[in-house]
């Protein structure tokens, strides 16, 4: 404690140790009753701290119990700054009007009574007049104040730290007692611990309020979030979808942020922040050109790019001088550049590690959602197409669906034409082969709307000087013009109504065969729809070219097939039937000479006309045979319902009279729509056959048995003869096919013939199952009567 109360020059400003300047007396009765006053006081000043929360309470508390205490005129509180390099000024008390005081904001210097006591760390004490200008000669002059008569200067400290002085002036020569400097000191002490309380509580609450802050803008950030993340769920707008992380980086980062898309070689702005710059916001609608380092970087690297210090001359960004960070994310569609986000920020500094975070999270959610309504997008015009391909598929199938056996090909160009111009505007339709050095048009649909134009057409546009026909045949890919120009084909007057022109080339078989023109009189964009309808149409129309082709060679070899079927016959009935009587009368007279001269004649001749006999014979039932061939087409008669059974038992008995030995059965039989005389040639082919091919020393039986099998049915006719080899199971339904020599088993190979043209002419189908040296059966199946 340093009490100045006489002359003292103290130069250096440092204690003097044990030196008082005014010698101390014992307290007597009236400060025994003060120190009792003096620690009410503090008591109450302690209660009161207890409760105090700010500083400005802490400095009511204290400054005027202490003038009061001490009868002082005035008092201040000076505290350290945070640089701890100043006195501020932070409470007075007493001081009237605008009166200049001592004890002012300033350094923190030991040359002034504030700055020697913290330096001293003790409290100096002036009783008498002018000893506290005596002590700082120049403190007057510095600040423009006067020195008060007494005056106390208290420091404070909280834990070591230098916190500030407690200033009290008095306007008589005061001597400050033990228990006055004692209080002081206390005062200054519980001041000190309730300013650093008050400091904690301030901080804690900047800092729960800090904290609050933060966990508000992260709540905020999170619900942008999450309202980004369903708007991508439901958007399919990428420009929404751009508005929302917009938002979320604005609420997160309190960045500005922009979105660009690529037009023309530029970054022109869509999306930007509210607080975006006028002058940024325009030049970024004009667009940056896309050759700028920064904006190709992120491309080139295929990441997000962070700008630390964004010049704007060197990057050649006209108006971004107000951004001295930025950052840029780069989207992509079908491999191209497509989209940038940015954001940007005044400071030029170092990104931290929670903003490239978030904006790569940001970033990351907009490149899929961007992905995602892509792929919608494609989907839904994938689907329309789809659609539209299938509806045109639908369309001109119904149209050409009576045209199944139509050869004429341009009988479909027209089909196509009028569908065609049945989904559009009005206009016409034109389709074009070519003629050496001029397009030809075969086949037109529609009223052109000019005589003149009609003519230039029906006299074959040149080829070379008709570019809406020449491109299509020459790339063989469809030529689109949504703006016509009217004198590229045709004088320019003859035109001027016509306004957009589709042309298509036409393939058959791989190769070009003509061009296929639709023009329309109303201005028309060419959708992708549109397109679509059109090629699929065209290339629908060159598939029935095919099939028209195919069917006109198919009638062309059905009639050639038909003639000579019919002359083969018809030459196969008039020349079994002609040769009949030659071969009666060669079997008659051998048979007359055998008769007659057989006497005569020795063995050898005799041998010779049992063989012209023989010979005749056989000549016969092939000839026979051959007439029952030609038969099954010559003779036709209408199929009616015809009882099976009945068939049957005929054609048993009939060969029961040949063969009684033989057993022929049948299960019960069916009601078929047939021929009846057909029929009873079939069974009696069959049966016979099951009949003659026979194994030795066995009993022949055939068993005939139907079961219906959908609108027909299967007849199935089993012996239990030699059987047949199944490399044999074709070629014995051939005419004129053995597989057995006549002097093993007769027959003419005709019998099976017949019968597969029998079964095949009611629509049905003849085929085999065997086992050598067990037996075959055969099946066939005939038409059956609706239920």
């Amino acid at each position: 404690m340093i009490r100045l109360s006489c002359d003292l020059n103290l130069p250096t400003m440092f204690p003097c140790e044990n030196r008082y300047l005014t010698l101390m007396s014992f307290p007597s009765s009236s400060e025994a009753s003060a120190r009792v006053s003096l620690s009410q006081r503090l008591q109450t000043v302690t209660e009161a701290l207890a409760a105090a929360q700010t500083q400005a309470d802490v400095l009511e508390i204290v400054l005027t119990p202490a003038l009061n205490a001490l009868d002082a005129i005035a008092g201040a509180v000076l505290l350290v700054d945070s640089s701890g390099q100043r006195l501020e000024r932070m409470a007075i008390r007493g001081y009237t009007g605008e009166a200049q005081t001592l004890w002012q904001d300033g350094p923190l210097e030991t040359d002034v009574p504030a700055g020697d006591a913290l330096k001293r760390r003790e409290g100096l004490f002036f009783e008498r007049q002018g000893a506290l200008v005596e002590a700082y000669p120049e403190l007057e002059a510095r600040t423009g104040g006067v020195a008060a008569v007494a005056t106390a200067v208290l420091p404070m400290f909280l834990d070591d730290r230098p916190l500030g002085v407690l200033i009290l002036d008095f306007k008589e020569p005061h001597h400050f007692t033990e228990d006055e400097i004692r209080f002081l000191r206390t005062l200054a002490a519980q001041c000190a611990v309730a300013l650093g309380r008050a400091a904690l509580q301030q901080n804690l609450e900047a800092r729960v309020a800090a904290r609050t802050a933060e966990l508000e803008g992260e709540r905020a950030a999170l619900d942008a979030f999450v309202r980004f993340t369903e708007a991508s769920a439901r958007t399919t707008d990428p420009l929404s979808l751009a508005r929302e992380a917009r938002d979320v980086l604005q609420t997160a980062l309190g960045v500005q942020v922009g979105y660009s898309e690529l037009e023309d070689g530029c970054w022109k702005g869509r999306i930007f922040s509210d607080d975006t710059p006028p002058e940024v916001i325009v030049q970024s609608r004009a667009g940056f050109s896309a050759e700028l380092p920064s904006f190709a970087r992120p491309f080139e690297q295929g990441d997000v790019v962070f700008v630390d210090g964004w010049n704007a001359q060197q990057e050649g960004a006209k108006h971004t001088e107000t951004y001295g960070a930025a950052a840029l994310y780069p989207y992509v569609e079908d491999g191209q550049p497509h989209g940038l986000l940015t954001m940007g920020i005044p400071e030029a500094r170092p990104w931290t590690e929670r903003e490239r975070q978030v904006f790569q999270a940001v970033g990351r959610s907009l490149a899929l959602a961007i992905e995602r309504t892509e792929q919608a997008q494609r989907l839904v015009v994938q689907n329309a197409e789809l659609d539209a391909r299938t509806r045109a598929l639908e369309g001109f199938a119904l149209l050409t669906q009576d045209l199944a056996t139509q050869s004429d090909p341009h009988e479909f160009v027209r089909r196509a034409q009028e569908f065609t111009l049945s989904l559009l505007t009005p206009g016409y339709a034109l389709y074009y082969e070519r003629d050496t050095r001029q397009w030809r048009s075969r086949v037109q649909v529609g009223d052109v709307g000019n005589a003149d134009l009609q003519a230039f057409i029906d006299a074959g546009p040149l080829v070379g000087q008709t570019p809406s026909i020449d491109v299509p045949w020459t790339t063989q890919q469809p030529y689109y013009q949504e703006d016509y120009v009217r004198g590229s084909d045709t004088p320019p007057e003859m035109v001027q109504h016509v306004t957009t022109v589709a042309s298509l080339p036409v393939l058959r078989h791989g190769v070009l065969v003509g061009v296929f023109v639709t023009v329309l009189f109303d201005s028309r964009c060419w959708t992708p729809t549109d397109k679509v309808v059109l090629e699929t149409v065209v290339g629908s129309l060159g598939l029935a070219l095919e099939r028209a082709e195919q069917a006109g060679e198919l009638q062309r070899r059905t009639a050639q097939l038909e003639r000579s079927n019919a002359e083969l016959e018809q030459f196969a009935y008039i020349a079994s039937h002609d040769l009949q009587a030659p071969i009666r009368a060669v079997t008659s007279f051998a048979g007359m000479i055998e008769r007659r001269y057989g006497d005569v004649l020795d063995e050898r001749g005799r041998l010779y006309l049992r063989q012209i006999v023989g010979g005749g014979e056989h000549m016969k039932r092939l000839v026979d045979d051959l007439l029952t061939f030609s038969r099954v087409h010559t003779e036709q008669r209408e199929f009616m319902p015809v009882k099976v059974a009945a068939v049957f038992d005929t054609v048993a008995q009939r060969l029961r009279a040949q063969s009684p030995e033989s057993q022929i059965t049948c299960t019960p039989l069916p009601v078929v729509l047939a021929d009846a005389p057909q029929l009873d040639q079939l069974f009696q082919n069959l049966i016979s056959n099951g009949l003659k091919y026979r194994r030795d020393g066995v009993v022949p039986r055939v068993k005939v048995s139907a079961q219906r099998n959908g609108e027909m049915w299967r007849f199935a006719v089993a012996d239990n003869g030699i059987g047949i080899e199944p490399q044999y199971f074709e070629r014995i339904f051939e005419i004129f096919q053995r597989l057995h020599g006549r002097d093993t088993y007769e027959g003419t190979g005709i019998g099976l013939a017949v019968c597969k043209k029998i079964v095949e002419r009611h629509g049905g189908r003849l085929w085999l199952e065997s086992t050598p040296g067990e037996g075959s059966t055969f099946f066939f199946t005939l038409p059956g009567l609706e239920d």
